[in-house]
């Protein structure tokens, strides 16, 4: 009987951290007496006392403390409209039995805050931050850098919680069977909005089926990156296709009931997991066709840095120094400068965004390393490094001017990520952008006197060209347009595409057309312009490697 308990309680452990994974009609916020801080906020240390509130929604309770009320009522209508009305649906057949309990939501402001409190025993650490806890019921979640990843992470939750949620006792217990991964996460990507979805999850299965290296469904099942996310979504996605989207409820529902074997699929399919999987396989080709006859980059070419996996955020400097991030030492990111054959890391703190400044001898970065964004300035002569008192709040990005005097930051400062115009210095200068979505990626001309950056229009990412006064929108294209980047020369560039396929493209400054640059297979990741050739980033085989390509090679 003590085996058996102690099988129980290892079992909800894992469990736990497996799945880890208009406003309402009626809503109200208590202001007091909310439980929080005894029932998950109660803190390990007291950096400062947390003054809890609920907003409570028909299905939710949204807990939260000072400085996320603007984020809480931005929940609320995610919650609702999108999440619950998305979701529940499709599986309110689970619920005839055991009724629909409201969800709890709690709100923290960081990562330091979060792990600082009681919500749970698991570590968050990367950009999405969320997990659902299965067992009690609830969500919790940080502050996220974009809208996008607050829409992506709260709908990706919720799904977990609404359509494992009710067969929680059958797991607990082990009456039946599980949940397998393939479908559990499947799940949840799948009632995500297409355009919250990583991109580089997509990416990573188009790379996977141009090689003919689509994972089994017990591979897939293991969920360990974005590949298997990207499969798990793709298959959901096909049974929804081909069957019905009615058909995932029941599926779930006899899998769990009756097991993760072939007799189960054969009576709702007619197909064993083989087959199944098999049919899905068939149809991958069809799907990510653009791009697979062009001949393969990695073949002409070898990379720059192959001891270093992963690079990404590449930049040059004014002596030809490169910069990249890589996660090459197990963190997410290390900064690093190549100088010929010398290659060194130039700080111990991760780095998730930095940028140059024009005389190539100092840098700004940002790290979130004590749990909150912060900026820092690093001397690349002496290597001191001085904290920046930003006066905007929860940075994201950041761009320096190459007239510089000026910092263009992204933050996300009320739900959504703004663009803001900051001196070295941190103080605000001005706001370059803050719309209702996400402006992200500021570059800036090399004169300095325009700044393109990103925002999302309609389903798609396109480029805008901010004056110094106005925005106006620069491209109109159905397909994504991101990563703008500037020629030493005054030239805009940026990556085109869509289901996982993206191409270098120069950028018409007045008319918004673009034309693509990469004949090859491969997807591009980063662009960066030098004076006589291109340093590309480009996916291969789940690695980001860093090549040199020159336009006119391959003629």
């Amino acid at each position: 009987m003590k085996k058996r308990r102690w099988q129980m309680f290892f079992f909800a452990g894992f469990l736990l951290a497996s799945i880890a994974v208009t406003f309402p009609a009626r809503s109200a916020v208590e202001l007091s007496n909310t439980g929080a801080e005894y029932r998950f906020g109660q803190v390990k240390a007291q950096p400062r006392p947390l003054q809890w509130k609920k907003l409570v929604t028909p299905h939710f309770e949204i807990f939260f403390y000072q400085g996320l009320e603007g984020l809480a009522e931005r929940c609320a209508r995610l919650l609702e409209e999108e999440a619950f009305d998305r979701v529940y649906p499709d599986f309110r057949n689970l619920y005839t039995l055991n009724p629909y309990r409201k969800i709890r939501v709690i709100l923290f402001a960081s990562r330091k805050e979060y792990q600082n409190s009681q919500a749970t025993g698991l570590p968050l650490n990367d950009t999405s931050e969320g997990v659902a806890h299965i067992l009690v019921n609830r969500l919790a979640l940080i502050g996220q850098p974009t809208f996008r990843d607050l829409r992506g992470v709260l709908i990706h939750e919720v799904t977990h919680l609404i359509t494992i949620g009710p067969f929680k006792n059958n797991l607990l217990y082990g009456v039946g069977s599980g949940v397998p991964g393939w479908i559990a996460e499947g799940l949840a990507e799948y009632y995500m909005p297409a355009e919250t979805r990583f991109p580089m999850r997509e990416v990573a299965l188009r790379d996977a089926v141009l090689r003919d290296q689509v994972d089994s469904i017990k591979v897939i099942s293991q969920v360990v990156g974005n590949l298997h996310y990207a499969e798990a979504w793709s298959l959901v996605d096909y049974i929804a296709r081909k069957y019905g989207r009615e058909q995932l409820s029941v599926m779930l529902e006899a899998v769990v009931k009756e097991g993760h074997r072939d007799r189960t699929f054969e009576k709702l399919f007619g197909r064993t997991l083989r087959e199944l999987w098999n049919d899905w396989r068939e149809e991958l080709p069809q799907i990510y066709r653009a791009g697979a006859e062009a001949p393969p980059y990695i073949e002409e070419a070898d990379p720059l840095f192959p001891d270093y996996q992963s690079q990404s955020m590449v930049k040059v400097g004014p002596d030809g120094q490169v910069f990249f991030l890589s996660n090459c030492n197990g963190r997410l990111y290390d900064l690093f400068m190549a100088d010929g054959d010398r290659i060194r890391t130039l700080t111990d703190r991760t780095v998730f965004a930095y940028d140059l400044a024009p005389d190539g001898r100092q840098l700004v970065f940002l790290s979130d390393d004590e749990g909150e964004r912060r900026l820092y300035r690093l001397d690349l002569v002496s290597g001191m490094e001085t904290p920046v008192a930003l006066e905007v709040t929860n940075p994201i990005g950041v761009a320096w001017s190459p007239v510089g005097d000026r910092l263009a930051v992204a933050a996300n400062v009320k739900g959504d990520a703004d663009l803001f115009l900051v001196n070295p210095e941190g103080r605000l200068l001005g706001v370059i952008a803050d719309s209702a979505v996400d402006e992200t990626d500021p570059a800036w001309s090399p004169d300095g006197r325009q700044l393109a950056y990103v925002a999302l229009r309609g389903q798609y990412d396109h480029l805008y060209l901010w004056d110094g006064e106005t925005a106006r929108l620069l491209t109109f294209a159905a397909e994504h347009h991101r990563n703008p980047v500037w020629s030493p020369a005054g030239d805009l560039y940026c990556l085109t595409g869509e289901r996982g396929y993206y191409r270098a493209a120069s950028v018409d400054l007045t008319g918004g057309t673009t034309a693509p640059l990469w004949p090859y297979r491969e997807t591009v990741l980063e662009l960066v312009p030098t004076a006589d050739a291109f340093l590309v980033t480009i996916y291969n085989n789940q690695r980001f490697e860093l090549y040199r390509y020159q336009p006119g090679e391959d003629n």
